[in-house]
């Protein structure tokens, strides 16, 4: 985490009790989100890779029309997987749930003062609000030239 520097540590009181269940509903939240979206990226990648190879079933089996079918189901999930991007998005919680983590043990071992473990948790809060990774666009960016 950037911007955390220790610091004489307080009385574990007062830094401890409130600020640590802060801390952890937030990292509650974390991975309950990074679990959907693991969770959605492996269906994802496992029905892409079950299209594909039922492609090539169809085409050496001379069902050019049913490959044509599956074709387009791999064209939607390909489509969806840009909208969605399931999997960076399981990677950036996974890293806030590290980051939290680093500043509950630097709270519990009282390495930091209350000002300090308040101004890291907003940090958290701040990528958590701003850095959510977004989907593509389907629209051409306006700065290439044709």
């Amino acid at each position: 985490m950037t911007g955390i520097d220790a610091a004489t540590p307080e009385n574990p009181s007062i830094i401890g009790g409130a600020l640590l269940s802060e801390l952890e509903k937030f990292r509650n939240d974390c991975e309950g989100r990074y679990r959907f979206n693991s969770r959605w990226d492996n269906v994802m990648n496992i029905l892409g890779l079950l299209l594909g190879v039922s492609i090539v079933a169809a085409g050496i089996t001379t069902h050019s029309k049913t490959a044509a079918f599956l074709g387009a189901f791999v064209s939607a999930i390909v489509s969806a997987q840009r909208a969605f991007p399931f999997g960076s998005r399981a990677q950036f919680y996974r890293m806030l749930i590290g980051q939290t983590d680093n500043l509950h043990t630097q709270i519990q071992q009282q390495l930091l003062t209350t000002e300090v473990a308040v101004a890291a948790l907003n940090s958290l809060r701040l990528d958590y609000a701003q850095q959510f990774p977004q989907g593509a666009s389907f629209k051409p960016d306006s700065g290439q030239s044709s």
